[in-house]
């Protein structure tokens, strides 16, 4: 293994090779010769490769670290601050209490429902392009968060439909809707909740404020506030990636919704369950250890949650 000063390259059985023979995610360990590690030396360790793991996260799109004493909220916020990346703001749909300093609770929809494949907050233009998962309190069954190089997607997705994948780098349309208060068995919050308003008008405002393109917002007498998103460009490439890989970003699985292309027909079910059974087969499953530090590159990389039993609690910080 390739020793980084004061950390070590590791295997997962989980992992896979890719094309160059790199592994994916890239596991990362105390060095050997270090028994007991302490949570200084994990924060000097992220300090003094800080290059490194930059390079080796756009190269491989995930790193796991492992081994290391994280224990709490306020271990993993040490963390996030030691690895020097900005804050961004989480504005999405899920339901997510800030618990300390830059961190957030997971998505808080219950355990035993899955949480489909998407990168984190898709549907904005100013997504946050890496994401921190910590597991505080790993699951006695289940529970795992599956990672699936995107770009690996679409390239499968051009083989077999190449006039769609034309269609979807112009952009789809979502519809979307919000219930007026939170429900405990929703992965989204109210939009009482999510905008802290009561009002309409003023929520409608903070919609359109939050930068997604939304147009017909209309309300039900029930409260629940419906609009369209888009267009929304679902297959992205990042400026100077060497390699123009084109992400798949498209959250529709996630959001359980059909999306609407530019001539105005629907996503085909068909291509719609070909890139459910892509996905399923390019993933890898991280079973989740406690104190498990999981770096995610947003631009190329999705996930998922599993289901699982109780109790498990990750905590989430989004960086640009």
């Amino acid at each position: 293994m390739k020793e980084l000063g004061f950390l070590e390259q590791g295997r997962i059985a989980q992992q896979k090779i890719l094309e160059d023979g790199s592994l994916f995610p890239t596991v990362l360990l105390p060095p050997s010769a270090d028994e007991n590690p302490s949570i200084g030396s994990f924060l000097n360790a992220i300090q003094h490769n800080s290059e490194w793991i930059d390079n080796e996260l756009n190269r491989s799109g995930a790193l796991l670290f492992r081994g290391f004493p994280l224990k709490s909220a306020s271990d993993f916020n040490g963390a996030v601050e030691a690895f020097g990346w900005e804050e961004h703001l989480y504005l999405g749909l899920a339901s997510r209490t800030r618990i300390e300093g830059r961190v957030y609770t997971a998505n808080e929809a219950p355990l035993d429902q899955p949480i489909k494949f998407h990168h984190e907050m898709a549907m904005f233009d100013d997504f946050p392009t890496k994401l921190i998962f910590f597991c505080e309190i790993a699951p006695p069954e289940g529970g795992q968060t599956a990672i699936v190089l995107s770009h690996k997607i679409t390239q499968r997705m051009e083989q077999i439909y190449p006039e769609l994948v034309k269609k979807l780098e112009e952009g789809l349309i979502y519809p979307c809707s919000l219930p007026q208060e939170d429900d405990p068995q929703s992965f989204f919050r109210g939009w009482q909740s999510r905008y802290e308003t009561n009002n309409r008008q003023e929520a409608e405002r903070k919609l359109i404020m939050s930068g997604v393109p939304v147009s017909k917002t209309t309300w039900a007498d029930d409260g629940r506030m419906s609009f369209e998103m888009g267009p929304i460009v679902s297959i992205r490439t990042v400026d100077g990636d060497a390699d123009k890989r084109k992400a798949w970003f498209n959250p529709s699985p996630a959001l359980e919704i059909t999306p609407t292309l530019g001539d105005g027909s629907l996503f085909p079910e068909e291509a719609f369950e070909s890139s459910i059974q892509i996905i399923e087969e390019e993933c890898v499953e991280i079973n989740w250890e406690v104190g498990d530090v999981l770096v995610l590159d947003n631009r190329f990389v999705q996930h998922a949650r599993r289901p699982s039993t109780p109790p498990r609690r990750l905590l989430a910080a989004f960086c640009k």
